[in-house]
């Protein structure tokens, strides 16, 4: 076995080990290096230590060479069986590293069940582990393995894993981090699906990072917008230059770091014969340092999805309004003007400004251009 060689601040483990968040999957670089550096089978990392019937998260380097489904079968046991698990058992606190042979005897791992489900059948003989966490609650084990054939793991294979264990929680909590807004963001995006609200998030340069699965269809389809150069076009000229203004202006105020977001909206005539309500924001930075690829804007469409809009539920619950009123504050904004209202709702248009000064009051708005705003923008999730 290759003797470990003493860790410095350039090297190459400790790139990858910052790098690794960022891999799909992650830390697979890494895993790959240390496992050759130790001169191990391979290396693997398993993270949210397996509770029964809870499958945990684990990252290979050189994979083991099993087949696909037997090692679906077997992380699918890992899952039902990691509490008879002696090495894990033993990582039972920050920082602990042990290798197999010092947390059970031979006769007794040979007997265990884990050992012959799990181990067994991966050629496992030899294993070193260490506990590895970070604050915001992932923990878990980073581990070598090794089969029959080759030496045991000693003092200074363990002196190389607790050399690298500040290095791998900091990389830990970073990974957490991004997962954490990651999965937060897609809550966010799933709800705007459900709302058919159209949703692009525009990076400093104007370009299209990210959009919703209503945005992706609505762009395919081209009746309301579609995509040039990765930037948002509207298919009526008109509408599009006043969206192209609309977006260098919130760009700007994102650039400028503004206190209030630039907030406009937009009503575009959709090919099918409908309204279409447009709604631009700024994104003002939430750190200190942001470039031209940091998301800058993001542009909101209501009422281009053929499916029935479900927000006037949502408008009745945040203003209070009853479900007829929020019928008309829903067409409006959406697009529709006062008359359109009126026909949609077989009333007279002035029943409609009736119930439309009405909203207004409960509200708190006095325009009818504030309505439309306030409604889109507390929609959205802008507020």
């Amino acid at each position: 076995m290759p003797v470990s060689r003493p860790l410095s601040d350039t090297d190459e483990l400790i790139s990858l080990i910052y790098s690794g968040p960022l891999e799909s999957p992650p830390w697979g670089s890494f895993l790959d290096e240390l496992g050759a550096r130790m001169g191990a089978r391979s290396a693997a990392i398993v993270l949210r230590l397996s509770r029964r019937g809870s499958p945990p998260l684990v990252i290979w380097g050189r994979r083991p060479d099993i087949g696909e489904a037997e090692a679906r079968r077997i992380h699918g046991t890992h899952a039902e069986l990691g509490h008879l698990d002696p090495l894990r058992n033993a990582l039972d606190r920050p920082g602990a590293i042990h290798t197999l042979d010092e947390v059970v005897d031979r006769e007794t791992l040979y007997a265990n069940r884990f050992y012959r489900e799990v181990l067994r059948p991966y050629g496992v003989e030899h294993q070193l582990g260490m506990y590895i966490s970070e604050p915001g609650g992932w923990e878990g084990n980073i581990g070598l393995i090794n089969g029959p054939e080759a030496p045991n793991f000693g003092p200074a294979d363990k002196a190389m894993l607790t050399a690298l264990r500040p290095h791998i929680e900091r990389s830990l909590a970073i990974f957490a981090r991004i997962s954490r807004e990651e999965t937060e963001l897609q809550a966010l995006i799933d709800t705007l699906d459900r709302l058919t609200i159209c949703t692009l998030i525009l990076s400093g340069q104007g370009k299209i990072l990210r959009a919703n699965s209503a945005a992706k269809r609505m762009l395919a389809s081209r009746s309301v917008a579609h995509v040039v150069g990765d930037r948002p076009y509207l298919a009526d000229q008109a509408a599009n230059a006043q969206l192209q203004a609309l977006i260098a202006d919130a760009l700007e105020a994102a650039r400028a770091n503004s206190e209030e977001p630039f907030v406009q909206a937009l009503r575009v005539d959709s090919r099918c014969d409908r309204h279409i309500g447009v709604l631009v924001k700024s994104i003002r930075p939430t750190g200190a340092f942001s470039n031209e690829s940091s998301p800058a804007v993001v542009v909101y469409f209501a009422g281009s999805d053929d499916e029935a809009q479900p927000i006037e539920r949502l408008v009745t619950q945040l203003f209070d309004l009853t479900p007829s009123e929020a019928h008309l504050a829903t067409l409006l904004a959406t697009g529709s003007c006062l008359t359109e209202a009126a026909e949609k709702l077989k009333l007279t248009e002035n029943t409609v400004r009736t119930y439309c000064k009405t909203i207004l009051n409960k509200v708190g708005v006095r325009r009818q251009t504030e309505l439309v705003r306030l409604i889109l923008r507390s929609v959205a999730v802008l507020g």
